[in-house]
């Protein structure tokens, strides 16, 4: 008796039945639907925080040109910016970091970056002089206005990552992501 309970058993479950077999793939589907959008977003959230990583070091390594020559590096050295950072363009050859490009642009493509007369009004110094670079974001196209140096103007238009200056970045009103900087 105990030998055919076994056997009824065992030839019982050889498959799962259709109930089963639902729930496991509504599992999957709402699993898929909360996953899908977010991988979906997050190659453009690396690329903007990317782009705010490379300007943030941009800006930076402007300020260390600044200070080692006393001049800055588009006036005063007439460097084209961001290339003289890692071409070995400025004085003495000096390389002040690795090369970085674009995430959005073509290949190959550089970052934009200007220098303005600060608040401060002399030609060196704290607040004298104001360095801002910029991606143009994931459309390719130049930002709307050209920024001008005072960090209440020259916002970023649409998903353009700009203003990154000493004091933090900006972006364009249709990036969705959080800051970065």
């Amino acid at each position: 008796m105990l030998h055919w309970m076994r056997k009824q058993l065992n030839q019982a479950q050889k498959g799962f039945t259709l109930i089963e077999l639902l729930i496991v793939v509504a599992i999957i589907g709402i699993l898929a639907a909360i996953a899908i959008p977010n991988l979906m977003t997050a190659q453009r959230r690396a690329r903007y925080s990317r782009a705010a990583g490379d300007t943030k070091s941009i800006i930076t390594q402007a300020q260390v040109i600044t200070s080692d020559n006393n001049k800055t590096p588009v006036a005063g050295l007439t460097l084209t910016m961001p290339q003289g950072l890692w071409t070995g363009a400025a004085p003495n050859g000096t390389i002040y970091m690795a090369k970085v490009t674009d995430p959005w642009g073509a290949a190959g493509a550089m970052y934009q970056f200007s220098e303005a007369v600060g608040a401060g009004g002399c030609l060196l110094g704290p607040g004298c002089v104001v360095f801002a670079a910029r991606t143009v974001g994931g459309d390719g196209n130049a930002p709307g206005t050209a920024w001008d140096g005072k960090v209440a103007t020259g916002v970023p238009a649409d998903d353009d990552l700009g203003n990154s200056t000493e004091l933090g970045c900006s972006f364009g009103p249709l990036v969705k992501i959080a800051n970065p900087c």
